[in-house]
């Protein structure tokens, strides 16, 4: 019996169980524990800033030497693990990379489910770019110049920041965020809600519309990037073209980037990766060209 448009319940699990697709994952999640952990033994790191009073609302921050007069552009980085696991470890071994082409770099924790729900995600990541915004200038970082990125369960976050009207969260301008990159994004909660990850999820429909970017009214203000895997599952890639569609359809820019050959995991180290084409395409939003 179809659950979500012609897959059952195996076919659709099948679609986001990107960890049994791909048991090469472990592999991957490792350097990146391994390569995060060394990177912020180096210079240049100021570590778990609190952002909001939870223990999990904490950043940690890369400033290139020399950038002391807060005009530095901010790369905040999203890490996935599907809302319910990794950590910001697991994506600062990207930040010398940027820091060496004077990008400042932020890696960003969000309390996991199934501990809080989706809308508390959602809030966190919020909040940590109004601390960004307010606060960064302190430690070199411009804030007009704020990019956001992410893998996965990030590449969902970042378009909902994307999205955001930031004059809700108190004496902000409307636009924030000059910048968005999704990278293997989820762009739409439906196909969530009725997977397996539900249990940990626990989204109902009005969250599923709250918190979908796909659902959202983007801002045209902002430049909106993505791109997917070519060896990604059927969905992913459909959820990045019904996006695509639905803001482009509202008058956003989006820029799509092709990335042949690659799955959900191997993709990731592209974006350190200056000469391929997702790490090209990252490196030019963060710089502000």
């Amino acid at each position: 019996m179809a659950v979500y448009r012609d897959y059952d319940q195996q076919g659709l699990d099948a679609q986001y169980n990107l960890r049994a697709r791909w048991p090469d994952h472990v592999a991957f999640m490792e350097a990146w524990r391994r390569e995060g952990t060394a990177t912020r033994l180096g210079p240049g790191w100021h570590l778990d800033l609190a952002y909001g009073p939870s223990a999990a609302e904490r950043l940690d921050l890369m400033v290139p030497q020399g950038a002391d007069d807060g005009r530095a552009p901010l790369l905040v980085y999203i890490h996935g693990g599907y809302w319910q696991a990794l950590d910001k470890v697991d994506v600062d071994w990207l930040a010398p990379a940027f820091a060496a082409r004077g990008i400042a770099f932020a890696g960003l924790n969000y309390a996991l489910a199934p501990a809080v729900t989706m809308d508390e995600i959602v809030r966190q990541c919020r909040a940590a770019i109004a601390w960004l915004w307010r606060h960064g200038s302190a430690y070199g970082c411009d804030p007009g110049r704020i990019t956001v990125a992410g893998h996965s369960a990030g590449g969902h976050l970042a378009a909902i920041l994307a999205a955001t009207d930031w004059t809700r969260q108190g004496g902000m301008p409307a636009t924030v965020v000059r910048g968005a990159f999704g990278l293997s994004g989820v762009y739409d909660l439906e196909p969530l809600r009725l997977s397996y990850h539900q249990a940990a999820l626990r989204i109902d429909p009005r969250a599923v519309v709250r918190n979908s970017p796909l659902r959202l009214k983007p801002n045209p203000d902002v430049a909106m990037v993505v791109s997917v895997g070519g060896d990604e599952t059927a969905e992913f890639h459909r959820q990045q073209a019904e996006f695509v569609a639905a803001w482009t359809g509202q008058n956003a820019k989006v820029a799509v980037v092709k990335a042949p050959r690659l799955h959900h995991f191997d993709i990731v180290s592209r974006c350190a990766d200056f000469a391929h084409p997702v790490g090209k395409a990252l490196l030019k939003l963060a710089a502000g060209r």
